[in-house]
């Protein structure tokens, strides 16, 4: 294995490794991470929203939605792959999950309680 690989996979277990201590700490507060997958075409009441990516060449990128448009979708990667926004043209697109947390905590919702 290439010294270029071997590093990409530690980078890959070092990312999972941080999301699960994530997701462990917002279950620990009474948050769960719920990923949910979404056609392009709800994509415009996400913008801002962390999302993953993943187009018909193979290539997965998550970061956070910048833009969206019926043509093209502008992806702002996370700081560990550079920072930098990308553009991601729909016709592309295979598959796209929206991450978000939700609250597990009992009463936690807004229903009136008598």
């Amino acid at each position: 294995m290439s010294l270029f690989l071997q590093w990409r996979r530690r980078a890959v277990l070092a990312g999972l490794s941080l999301m699960l201590a994530a997701s462990a700490a917002a279950a620990a507060q009474g948050r769960v991470r719920v990923v949910e997958v979404v056609s392009y075409e709800q994509l415009g009441g996400h913008v801002g929203e962390e999302i993953v990516v993943r187009t018909t060449l193979g290539s997965r990128r998550s970061g956070t939605l910048v833009r969206y448009t019926r043509t093209a979708l502008r992806l702002k990667l996370d700081s560990r792959d550079g920072g930098v926004e990308l553009d991601i043209p729909s016709s592309s697109v295979r598959d796209i999950e929206v991450a978000s947390e939700s609250d597990t905590t009992p009463g936690g919702d807004s229903a009136k309680k008598n």
